[in-house]
């Protein structure tokens, strides 16, 4: 503890007391605080007042020695009766004017003048009580010392009063570490920071936006600053300033502003109004941010995919030719389809296919010089030799660039890939044309001796003959039947591929056609010993079509279930309505379709295993047929099957008449 030199004794406090009346204390706060009720006695008063003041008091004799504290100052400093610390203090183990703390500040200078007779106003000062040795606190505080006289002018006492400032200086302190670090941060940054009057006039410097501008500060000043912007730019920033000023909205837009060595850099600004307590904008504080580098940044990317998107057009457009090219099944028609697509990519006005002569031979010689503001390209085939050439000429809106020659090339290469592909398809419709004339006479000669084999075997049966000859006679009757069969499933394939199948309609009734294509199968499902049941469920039902087509269907199916199915089984052929339709069905046990050949069991030639006596024979174009003859009539087969001996079930349905 402060232990100062050696003092006079201390004044009786009964004397104390007695001039304490004479003080000058605020005594409108203190009997305000004491309330109305105060005590009668003067000394009484007086120290009812002394302790409920709100204001810290602190009584000083004139050795520096603490006489008394009222409870304001115990709050104050948090010095409480009990507490080690107050009793030091009143026990004269402490001395203000030796207190290290005050002393350093120059407080201890006042207290001094104060104990002289002088009446001072203390300045602030950060007091520490933990600094006495006890457990304290930390307060700011500015003090008045008030020296107490008595009649002879001595001063007998000295009344500090304190005030605690803690909160204002803490607030102080932070507002100013704020504005600290808002000046470092603006001289950090890379940004302008400016701030503007109400009605946008500058009126402090900004360094920041002198640096970057090269403006002088008289430049700058009042709206001198919008002599820096883009005189393009000017007209616009001036509106949505004038706009936000008015609506007291944030400020925020784009604009170039011409830097100090002349070029001019887009930067983005944005101004927050600063606002008072009544509402209105005190100021205006913003920055200034380059964002150059990023806007040329964008302008090359809108162009780059600008650029994209028409090269995506344009291959959009060649791959569409494309499509168009290889849709073409003639040349003649392919070169009109190239001159189509050419003139609409490329905006030629006029475009020339041409192709080899008429004997074949392509060209291998360069091409012949182009006129000025045309373009050609050759058409080769895969062996690198020229079929042809396409020339374009007369663009719209200006010259073929090099863009164009890439596009033309391309097109030229798919359309002589066409060319070729035409060729090679007339050449295999005439192979076509031909087979099908093939087939067509094959038949009819395959005919014409069937007829008189059949005679003779009739005339065999006639005439008195040992039992073998009439047995062989018998044989070449079903032969001949069956070849009969075969021959005419020939010539309907012939017509078919000729397109000069002729329907002849009418309205037929279903159970018509069910009975006859039943009594044409019937004797191979006897002859394979198979149980056939019919399920007839729509009666009355009736299509409009050809009786005679519509039989040959039914029947094939029936036969193909006959072939197809091992002796002894069964066969159903089923009728039922379905809506609009009529459904027929033909369900077997037989040996079932795998899964590889089911896509295929209704194209031409198509046919299951053959047995190794060949006794499931037939060319495969019973289905092919049915197929055919069931589209003319408007509706559709489908065939099903769990796999190879598991059965198969063919539908047909057929709109009803």
């Amino acid at each position: 503890m402060i232990r100062p030199p050696p003092q006079p004794c201390r004044r009786s406090r009964t004397n104390i007391i007695e001039q304490e009346q004479d003080i000058m204390l605020p005594t409108a706060d203190i009997a305000a605080a004491a309330g109305a009720a105060l005590p009668a006695n003067p000394q009484q008063r007086f120290r009812e007042l002394f302790e409920q003041s709100p204001v810290s008091l602190q009584i000083l004799d004139p050795q520096g020695y603490t006489v008394s504290v009222n409870k304001a100052w115990e709050q104050l400093w948090h010095i409480f009766d009990g507490s080690e610390l107050k009793r030091q203090i009143m026990e004269r183990e402490y001395n203000v004017l030796y207190d290290p703390q005050l002393v350093a500040a120059g407080i201890a200078a006042y207290l001094r003048r104060a104990i002289e007779g002088e009446s001072v106003e203390i300045p602030a000062i950060h007091y520490d009580t933990a600094a006495l040795g006890q457990p304290g606190r930390a307060r700011w505080v500015t003090a008045r010392a008030h020296p107490i006289k008595d009649s002879a002018g001595q001063v007998v006492e000295v009344m500090l009063m304190h005030e605690d400032i803690t909160a204002r200086v803490e607030a102080e302190t932070a507002l100013r570490e704020r504005e600290e670090r808002f000046r470092s941060l603006a001289m950090a940054t890379s940004q302008m920071i400016w701030t503007h009057t109400p009605d946008g006039g500058i009126v402090e410097d900004s360094p920041s936006w002198r640096a970057f501008t090269g403006q002088t500060q008289a430049e700058l000043m009042e709206h001198g600053y919008f002599g820096a912007l883009h005189p393009d730019d000017r007209a616009r920033t001036e509106q949505v300033w004038t706009a936000c000023v008015a609506s007291r909205s944030v400020y925020e837009t784009t604009y170039r502003l011409r830097r100090a060595d002349g070029m001019y850099r887009w930067t983005a600004a944005k101004g927050i109004p600063v606002l008072d307590a009544g509402g209105a904008v005190r100021e205006w504080v913003g920055a200034n941010r380059d964002i150059h580098d990023s806007v040329m940044e964008q302008e090359g990317l809108a162009q780059r995919l600008d650029r994209e998107q028409r090269q995506s057009a344009l291959l959009a457009k060649v791959a569409s030719a494309s499509r168009t090219l290889h849709a073409a099944l003639s040349s003649d028609a392919l070169a009109e389809a190239l001159a189509q697509e050419v003139r609409a990519i490329l905006g030629a006005a006029q475009v020339e296919v041409t192709l080899a002569g008429q004997d074949g031979q392509a060209s291998a010689g360069a091409l012949p010089p182009c006129a000025p503001g045309s373009l050609a390209v050759p058409l080769s085939d895969r062996s690198g030799r020229r079929i042809g050439v396409i020339r374009v000429a007369d663009k719209a809106g200006g010259a073929f660039d090099a863009q164009d020659e890439a596009i033309l090339v391309q097109l030229a290469a798919i359309a002589a890939t066409g060319f070729e592909n035409a060729q090679l398809y007339g050449s295999l419709r005439e192979q076509d044309r031909r087979k099908d004339e093939f087939l067509a006479m094959l038949a009819h000669e395959l005919r014409n001796p069937l007829a008189p084999i059949a005679s003779a075997a009739e005339v065999l049966k006639l005439v008195a003959c040992p039992d073998r000859i009439r047995v062989s006679s018998e044989v070449i009757g079903r032969q001949v039947r069956h070849m009969t069969a075969l021959v005419n499933d020939l010539l309907d394939v012939s017509r078919v591929t000729r397109g000069l199948i002729k329907l002849d309609r009418a309205i037929v009734d279903i159970a018509s056609i069910v009975d006859s294509a039943v009594e044409q199968a019937r004797p191979l499902v006897a002859l394979r010993g198979h149980a056939f049941t019919v399920e007839m469920q729509a009666p009355g039902a009736r299509v409009d079509g050809d009786a005679t087509r519509l039989v040959q269907v039914i029947a094939n199916l029936l036969n193909n279930a006959a072939k197809y199915t091992p002796r002894g089984g069964s066969i159903v052929l089923r009728v039922a309505r379905m809506d609009a339709r009529v459904a027929l069905s033909v369900t077997d046990d037989g040996i079932g379709i795998g899964p590889e050949l089911l896509p295929q069991v209704f194209d031409l030639f198509t046919q299951a295993e053959r047995t190794p006596d060949r006794s499931q024979g037939g060319l495969g174009i019973g289905l092919a047929l049915v197929r055919t003859m069931v589209a003319l009539h408007g509706g559709e087969v489908r065939a099903e099957s769990d796999g190879a001996g598991s059965g198969s079930t063919f539908t047909v349905w057929l709109p009803l008449a």
